[in-house]
């Protein structure tokens, strides 16, 4: 399990290289992508819940560390979830169902096509739900800075 989420870091931080994230966010990057990992880990193999949950509760998590580390490092908050979700996506089971159905194994390779694209619906929906929820605060935290300054003048 450990060396798994430790390939998850170096996964995050080299898709990080790849898409110019700068250097000085490339290790909290890194740490948003294994944890992410971690988290679906645990609930997959060590609760034993759905591998569909597990991806959701992987990328809340995601989502919610990469809005924090965005905000502390004044970066946009994709620097931090593009590639923090590239060690969630269900790479290995659409290998699977396209290659059961090469060997003309339609039954199966169709049940490990839908359980990828529930894997891939619940981490679009984990990175949406927490995007909708950061959004909703900042907007509402400027419209009440621009209620006050509106009661702050007077003609």
């Amino acid at each position: 399990m450990l060396i798994s989420i430790l390939f998850a870091f170096i996964a995050t931080i080299a898709f990080g290289k790849l898409f110019n994230t700068p250097r000085r966010v490339l290790i909290p990057g890194g740490l948003v992508g294994a944890i992410g990992f971690a988290i679906y880990i645990y609930l997959k193999d060590g609760l034993g819940y759905s591998s569909m949950f597990s991806n959701f509760m992987g990328t809340i998590i995601l989502a919610v560390i990469s809005e924090f580390f965005a905000r502390i490092f004044k970066e946009p908050v994709t620097v931090f979830s593009i590639p923090g979700i590239i060690p969630l996506v269900p790479g290995l089971p659409l290998y699977r169902a396209m290659n059961f159905f090469m060997l003309n194994a339609y039954n199966v390779g169709m049940e490990k096509m839908v359980q990828a694209s529930l894997d891939a619906t619940a981490i679009a929906l984990g990175i949406l739900l927490i995007s909708s929820i950061a959004r909703l605060f900042k907007t509402s935290k400027e419209m009440a800075m621009q209620a006050k300054n509106k009661g702050a003048i007077k003609p």
